[in-house]
């Protein structure tokens, strides 16, 4: 067992990365490496770390119009993102905690369609499409017609979790704006959603985001045991909500080094608490969390005096369930700061 304990060399690992530290240093982190599989695992994951802030995920069938999928999409043409790459960033990536056991539980053909079927898309067979025409590095997929639609979903089974990911991860299914193929993470599977014709009307898209939130729902719930933290706070003018939709999962490759893999998706709410909610006019916002942060400026309320904001998923870094969220509100040349704490 080292000498040198985890806190130590995990604010060490990012300079050790970098190569920004000392001989000494040096000598500390990979002698530490030799016995710790939990920073074997972080510096894998500091290696492999890439934050998609682009990536548009709903998966609440009444959020899925058209009309609110575009205005999304304008909303975040005036983000800026503030990436705060932290030594506590290294713990929260990977939470892991010592002692708990890698998870091993694959998925299996027939629990994705009985799943499917009692969350009412029932899946039936389509034989009029050649698997041959979808290929992943050799993996075919099955091919199901959904529901009473003729649209198609894909579903590639592999060994392992590690398999799955090294194979997709070389795929074209990562555009986050596509709706021709849509891409599902499921532990050990992959499944792809493909509408049978995409429109630009309103009216004809609905249909197409409405499965396309069904599936999401379902993928992160019921096979990647999804889990959901909320967080909250007031001041004198304003309440916060900010809540954080996340899963994680742990298992052990081929040469039994443990590996991490993650999804979040936060969503926040601000709501104004004082009567004259039409005298507020424009609004700067931002947000600050253990890992991440955000600005927003020139915002409207909606009528109801509340400002919602989706800020995009990714498998980057979160926050934790004892960590703080921070807003700051200015309006009017006024300000207010939220403290946020989960519920």
């Amino acid at each position: 067992m080292s000498k040198y304990p985890c806190g130590l060399v995990e604010d060490l690992i990012p300079l050790y990365i970098e190569d920004d530290v000392s001989i000494e240093s040096k000598g500390i982190v990979e002698e530490h490496l030799k016995d710790c599989i939990n920073c074997i695992s972080l510096v894998k994951e500091y290696y492999n770390y890439e934050l998609k802030l682009n990536e548009f995920i709903d998966d609440l069938p009444q959020a899925n119009t058209f009309k609110k999928w575009m205005k999304r999409l304008k909303i975040w043409g005036s983000i800026t993102i503030i990436a705060m790459i932290l030594g506590a960033m290294a713990i929260g990536v990977l939470g892991y905690k010592i002692g708990e056991k890698p998870k091993s539980d694959l998925l299996t053909l027939n629990t994705i369609v009985k799943t499917f079927e009692k969350r009412g898309l029932p899946l039936k067979k389509d034989t009029s499409k050649s698997p041959d025409n979808f290929l992943l590095s050799g993996v075919k997929p099955v091919i199901y017609s959904i529901g009473k639609n003729k649209d198609t979903l894909l579903v590639y089974t592999f060994k392992s979790f590690v398999e799955r990911e090294d194979i997709v991860n070389t795929t074209n299914f990562n555009n986050p704006y596509s709706l021709q193929e849509i891409g599902y993470n499921a532990k050990n599977t992959f499944l792809v959603y493909m509408p049978s014709q995409i429109s630009n009307t309103e009216t004809e898209m609905k249909s197409i985001l409405e499965t396309k939130g069904l599936i999401s729902n379902i993928v992160f719930k019921y096979f990647n045991d999804g889990k959901q933290i909320i967080y909250k706070g007031e001041s004198t003018s304003w309440t916060g909500t900010f809540t954080l939709k996340y899963y994680e999962h742990w298992w052990k490759d081929e040469t039994g080094l443990l590996t991490y893999e993650s999804y979040n998706d936060p969503y926040q709410v601000i709501n104004y608490k004082i009567s004259d909610k039409e005298s507020v006019g424009p609004i700067d916002f931002e947000y600050k969390t253990t890992v991440s942060g955000g600005t927003m400026t020139d915002l409207e309320l909606n009528k109801e005096g509340s400002l919602n904001i989706s800020m995009g998923s990714g498998n980057g870094a979160m926050p934790r369930e004892n960590d703080d969220i921070n807003f700051t509100i200015k309006w009017n040349g006024k300000e207010e700061k939220i403290v946020l704490k989960a519920q």
